[in-house]
Protein backbone atom coordinates (compact mmCIF):
# COMPACT_ATOMS: atom_id res chain seq x y z
CA UNK A 1 0.00 0.00 0.00
CA UNK A 2 1.54 3.38 -1.50
CA UNK A 3 1.40 6.37 1.13
CA UNK A 4 0.51 9.85 -0.54
CA UNK A 5 0.79 13.38 1.09
CA UNK A 6 -1.37 15.81 -0.30
CA UNK A 7 -1.86 19.67 1.87
CA UNK A 8 -0.09 18.38 4.76
CA UNK A 9 -2.57 15.41 4.98
CA UNK A 10 -0.80 11.56 4.58
CA UNK A 11 -2.99 9.25 3.28
CA UNK A 12 -2.61 5.54 3.09
CA UNK A 13 -4.07 2.70 1.85
CA UNK A 14 -4.02 3.25 -1.68
CA UNK A 15 -2.77 0.46 -4.27
CA UNK A 16 0.52 0.78 -5.44
CA UNK A 17 -0.56 -2.10 -7.76
CA UNK A 18 -3.60 -2.40 -10.12
CA UNK A 19 -3.19 -5.07 -12.60
CA UNK A 20 -3.69 -4.67 -16.54
CA UNK A 21 -5.64 -8.16 -17.56
CA UNK A 22 -8.94 -7.96 -16.00
CA UNK A 23 -11.61 -10.46 -16.70
CA UNK A 24 -14.19 -7.98 -15.24
CA UNK A 25 -14.05 -4.76 -13.87
CA UNK A 26 -16.40 -1.97 -12.03
CA UNK A 27 -14.81 1.49 -11.21
CA UNK A 28 -17.16 3.53 -8.19
CA UNK A 29 -16.39 6.32 -6.13
CA UNK A 30 -17.68 6.23 -2.46
CA UNK A 31 -18.60 9.68 -0.91
CA UNK A 32 -19.68 10.54 2.44
CA UNK A 33 -19.83 12.64 4.61
CA UNK A 34 -18.38 11.86 7.98
CA UNK A 35 -19.48 13.18 11.82
CA UNK A 36 -17.27 12.52 14.29
CA UNK A 37 -18.85 11.66 18.01
CA UNK A 38 -19.48 14.22 20.19
CA UNK A 39 -17.23 13.33 22.79
CA UNK A 40 -14.81 13.94 20.57
CA UNK A 41 -12.97 17.42 20.29
CA UNK A 42 -13.93 19.71 17.33
CA UNK A 43 -11.28 19.58 14.44
CA UNK A 44 -8.51 21.69 13.92
CA UNK A 45 -6.41 19.92 11.07
CA UNK A 46 -6.89 16.71 9.63
CA UNK A 47 -3.18 14.58 9.91
CA UNK A 48 -3.61 11.36 8.27
CA UNK A 49 -6.63 9.37 6.58
CA UNK A 50 -6.36 5.55 6.40
CA UNK A 51 -8.56 3.35 4.31
CA UNK A 52 -8.52 -0.67 4.59
CA UNK A 53 -11.40 -2.48 2.48
CA UNK A 54 -13.20 -5.94 3.31
CA UNK A 55 -15.49 -7.21 1.10
CA UNK A 56 -18.13 -9.28 3.14
CA UNK A 57 -20.14 -11.08 1.03
CA UNK A 58 -20.07 -11.94 -3.50
CA UNK A 59 -23.14 -14.02 -5.07
CA UNK A 60 -23.48 -14.51 -8.81
CA UNK A 61 -26.98 -13.93 -10.17
CA UNK A 62 -28.61 -14.35 -13.39
CA UNK A 63 -29.21 -11.19 -15.70
CA UNK A 64 -30.18 -10.33 -19.47
CA UNK A 65 -28.40 -10.99 -21.85
CA UNK A 66 -27.40 -8.39 -24.85
CA UNK A 67 -26.34 -4.81 -25.24
CA UNK A 68 -27.54 -2.03 -22.74
CA UNK A 69 -28.81 1.02 -24.26
CA UNK A 70 -25.13 2.80 -22.76
CA UNK A 71 -23.05 -0.01 -25.04
CA UNK A 72 -22.45 -2.51 -22.47
CA UNK A 73 -21.97 -5.86 -23.19
CA UNK A 74 -24.57 -7.82 -21.21
CA UNK A 75 -23.37 -11.20 -20.40
CA UNK A 76 -26.39 -12.96 -18.53
CA UNK A 77 -24.28 -12.94 -14.89
CA UNK A 78 -23.55 -10.29 -12.68
CA UNK A 79 -21.50 -10.01 -9.26
CA UNK A 80 -23.28 -8.67 -6.56
CA UNK A 81 -20.69 -7.93 -4.09
CA UNK A 82 -21.58 -6.05 -0.25
CA UNK A 83 -18.47 -4.67 1.35
CA UNK A 84 -16.91 -2.19 3.60
CA UNK A 85 -14.15 0.52 4.16
CA UNK A 86 -12.87 1.20 7.24
CA UNK A 87 -11.32 4.93 7.45
CA UNK A 88 -9.36 5.97 10.31
CA UNK A 89 -8.68 9.49 10.62
CA UNK A 90 -6.30 11.31 12.73
CA UNK A 91 -6.84 14.95 13.65
CA UNK A 92 -5.48 17.66 15.72
CA UNK A 93 -8.11 18.93 18.16
CA UNK A 94 -8.67 22.52 17.72
CA UNK A 95 -8.59 23.43 21.67
CA UNK A 96 -5.41 25.10 23.66
CA UNK A 97 -3.59 21.53 23.91
CA UNK A 98 -3.96 20.67 20.76
CA UNK A 99 -4.34 16.60 20.90
CA UNK A 100 -3.92 14.52 18.40
CA UNK A 101 -7.53 11.99 18.61
CA UNK A 102 -8.48 8.87 16.19
CA UNK A 103 -11.44 8.19 14.45
CA UNK A 104 -13.06 5.41 12.65
CA UNK A 105 -15.54 4.78 11.04
CA UNK A 106 -17.39 1.65 8.56
CA UNK A 107 -18.42 3.15 5.04
CA UNK A 108 -20.42 0.37 3.68
CA UNK A 109 -21.24 -0.22 -0.55
CA UNK A 110 -22.30 -2.64 -2.80
CA UNK A 111 -21.47 -3.13 -6.22
CA UNK A 112 -22.37 -4.96 -9.50
CA UNK A 113 -20.22 -6.18 -11.74
CA UNK A 114 -20.46 -7.54 -15.36
CA UNK A 115 -19.32 -10.97 -15.90
CA UNK A 116 -16.98 -12.19 -18.62
CA UNK A 117 -19.22 -14.50 -20.94
CA UNK A 118 -16.94 -17.76 -19.69
CA UNK A 119 -19.08 -17.38 -16.01
CA UNK A 120 -21.75 -19.63 -15.10
CA UNK A 121 -23.61 -19.71 -11.70
CA UNK A 122 -21.76 -22.42 -10.55
CA UNK A 123 -18.46 -20.70 -11.73
CA UNK A 124 -15.87 -20.01 -8.58
CA UNK A 125 -15.03 -16.19 -9.06
CA UNK A 126 -12.12 -14.37 -6.98
CA UNK A 127 -13.21 -10.15 -5.99
CA UNK A 128 -10.70 -7.95 -5.10
CA UNK A 129 -10.88 -4.10 -4.24
CA UNK A 130 -8.04 -2.12 -5.34
CA UNK A 131 -8.24 1.35 -3.71
CA UNK A 132 -7.20 3.97 -6.41
CA UNK A 133 -7.43 7.70 -4.48
CA UNK A 134 -8.48 8.71 -1.45
CA UNK A 135 -9.43 12.27 -0.05
CA UNK A 136 -10.70 13.84 3.04
CA UNK A 137 -11.58 17.62 3.73
CA UNK A 138 -12.88 18.98 6.59
CA UNK A 139 -16.80 20.68 5.97
CA UNK A 140 -17.04 22.36 9.42
CA UNK A 141 -15.33 21.69 12.81
CA UNK A 142 -17.70 18.59 13.24
CA UNK A 143 -17.87 17.10 9.38
CA UNK A 144 -15.23 15.46 7.07
CA UNK A 145 -16.04 15.25 3.20
CA UNK A 146 -14.48 12.06 2.75
CA UNK A 147 -13.98 10.16 -0.96
CA UNK A 148 -12.56 6.62 -2.14
CA UNK A 149 -12.29 5.59 -5.85
CA UNK A 150 -11.88 2.46 -6.19
CA UNK A 151 -12.09 -0.58 -8.71
CA UNK A 152 -13.56 -3.71 -7.93
CA UNK A 153 -12.53 -6.61 -9.89
CA UNK A 154 -13.83 -9.86 -10.28
CA UNK A 155 -11.58 -13.05 -11.46
CA UNK A 156 -12.69 -16.20 -12.45
CA UNK A 157 -11.00 -18.83 -10.29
Amino acid sequence: MANKIRARTLYSGISDYIPCDINSFTQQNKNTIITIHEDLPDIDEIIKVGVTSNIKDNKIVKTGIGKSLEGEILTGYKLLTEGEFIVRIDFCADNERGSIYTFKNFLFFNNSTTLDENINLNSKVMSSIYIEDVYAQKINQREILANISFILTAENY
